[in-house]
């Protein structure tokens, strides 16, 4: 925590929908100051998902260490909780080195749970929640659609269609309170992990750049082995746990069990991603920002560098 009338430290945030081109901006930052990158992404966090998640390579963990991926067995659930500890606890070690931390990823949700804080709940939460969650996941998919829509349409709207975990947590959140997580959210003072001062630079492209950017990031995953992968995954994994229920796995799977055919896997898996890039889109376009544009734009990686030195010069107390 900074002492009064001291600036709190600095986190650089690198935000942008998927394919927009994170990675190659967070390395043209690695190659000027000494950083190291905390991965804002909901399905990296998977271990054994490589190919179909974008983790980064062994090259590009060379270049620049990347923390909170390839961690979590496929089984379990990721929460936003977890994601602000574990975001805490990875920052406090990197400063320890002396580095500087950069969130980098497009996780909204996990990003506001560092920058804004998690939802106060009532008090008698705890004790309901278990036959509240029992209520909810026996809910048909059609009818958790359309409940979610109806009491939060701004959730349901931000959610994946197949992020079933956390559209049962928006509902629960509503049975619990009365109240729409987006309305409670909205409603709370802002309380940052660990008193940082978060900075944003938000990378976007038009779509009519992105989409074939997407379309050309799957059909390489797909040659880079991602049936293989998960083929192995399967084996060792139920197919319907929740790390192999994440976006592009879910239509492999198909795939695999005979119920999507060959010829439209790579179709499948782009429209998807481009429906979840439009929404990582309209989520983003609500962040203040200090600014926004192309990686490829040397004013976008100006900024982000400038950035990166004031967070140097803040944990060094200049």
């Amino acid at each position: 925590m900074a002492a009064a009338g001291e600036r709190p430290p600095l986190c650089p945030v690198v935000v942008g929908p998927t394919a927009v081109g994170k990675t190659g901006l967070v390395t043209a930052l690695a190659a000027r100051s000494p950083i190291e990158v905390i991965s804002l992404d909901s399905r990296q966090v998977y271990r054994g998902l490589r190919i179909g998640t974008a983790q980064p390579t062994a090259a590009e963990q060379a270049a620049c260490p990347h923390h909170l991926v390839d961690f979590l067995p496929p089984e379990e659930t990721y929460s936003a909780q977890r994601f602000r500890e574990d975001f805490t606890r990875a920052w406090s070690q990197i400063v320890a080195r002396g580095r500087v931390p950069v969130l980098a990823g497009g996780a909204g949700f996990y990003l506001r749970a560092v920058t804004e804080g998690l939802l106060a709940l009532p008090a008698d939460a705890e004790q309901r929640l278990p036959a509240v969650r029992q209520e909810v996941a026996a809910l048909p998919p059609a009818e958790l659609d359309a409940e979610l829509a109806r009491v939060d349409r701004a959730t349901h709207d931000r959610l994946h269609p197949n992020d079933r975990y956390r559209r049962q947590r928006a509902l629960e959140i509503f049975r619990l309170t009365g109240r729409s997580q987006s309305a409670i959210t909205a409603g709370q003072a802002p309380d940052p992990a660990g008193g940082l001062e978060f900075a944003v630079v938000r990378l976007e492209r038009p779509a009519t750049e992105l989409d074939p950017r997407i379309a050309a990031r799957t059909a390489q995953m797909l040659a880079s082995g991602w049936l293989e992968e998960t083929t192995a995954l399967c084996r060792e994994h139920d197919p319907a746990c929740p790390g192999l229920r994440s976006l592009g796995y879910a239509e492999v799977v198909q795939h695999l069990a005979g119920r999507l055919p060959g010829a439209e896997l790579a179709p499948a898996i782009v429209r998807t991603t481009r429906q979840y890039a439009k929404r990582q889109r309209t989520w983003f376009r609500g962040l203040d920002a200090i600014t926004a544009g192309s990686p490829d734009d040397p004013g976008v990686l100006a900024a982000a560098a400038a950035l990166v030195a004031d967070a140097q010069r803040r944990l060094a107390g200049a």
